[in-house]
């Protein structure tokens, strides 16, 4: 099992999340991008990565994310969208812990399962009136539509657009190529959307996964600053 290592915490990711928010542990004492390159560094050392592990972090880092975003932006009232995607989160969550428990039973013993097979004993029948022609078919046919209830129009509602992954990181790549560097709430305070801040967050870190940014935080509580990688190679 993947395990973390901080000054005041050691042990599974998940653990952390609990602790963070039973309030056991202070998420500003937390550094996200020490969590982020340690698990970018497990990742590397594995010869096959999981996508089932891939989706464990990203569930609990997008939460990490959200939490240490309310503490550091400006108290504000919750958004619906943000109560939706919580909630979302945690239903993930109760999936995946009951994905993991189906497929342990699955390894312990085989189960087959028939499918009962129900005779039917009716045979579909068409008794038309020995006069039946065309016309009166016709006729028949007619009146049952007449009968149906008339089709409703449902109301058109406006979707809004959700920005993409893809999107973000070309926005994070025009930044940093224009600037060399940026801080971390300054690319956060841009987002207008609890969702946005969650693609914000992926985005960077596919980034760091990339070699494309290159991630910086002096100490705990300051601001992490993300140069660009080429940029900040070539200086040294």
């Amino acid at each position: 099992m993947y395990k973390i290592r901080l000054e005041q915490f050691e042990g599974p990711l998940d653990l952390l999340l609990k602790m963070i928010e039973e309030e056991k542990l202070d998420i500003t004492t937390v550094s996200l991008a020490r969590v982020t390159d340690q698990f970018l560094a497990y990742l590397e050392q594995l010869e096959e990565i999981r996508a089932e592990e891939l989706a464990d972090f990203l569930v609990v880092a997008a939460k990490l994310l959200l939490i240490k975003s309310k503490s550091l932006l400006p108290i504000y009232e919750p958004e619906e969208e943000e109560v939706d995607l919580e909630k979302q989160l945690k239903i993930y969550k109760e999936y995946l812990e009951a994905s993991k428990k189906v497929q342990q039973i699955i390894k312990k013993k085989k189960y087959t399962y028939i499918r009962e097979v129900k005779q039917s004993f009716l045979e579909p029948i068409f008794c038309p009136p020995p006069n039946l022609d065309a016309s009166g078919l016709k006729n028949i046919m007619l009146e049952v539509l007449r009968k149906l209830e008339p089709l409703v129009t449902l109301p058109e509602t406006v979707i809004e657009r959700a920005i993409s992954i893809q999107e973000k990181i070309n926005q994070i790549k025009n930044l940093i190529g224009t600037d060399s560097k940026l801080n971390f709430k300054s690319l956060m305070k841009n987002a207008e959307t609890r969702t946005e801040i969650i693609v914000t967050f992926l985005a960077l870190l596919e980034l760091i996964k990339q070699e494309n940014v290159l991630v910086v935080q002096e100490s705990i509580f300051e601001d992490i600053t993300i140069n660009n990688y080429q940029k900040n190679v070539i200086e040294e």
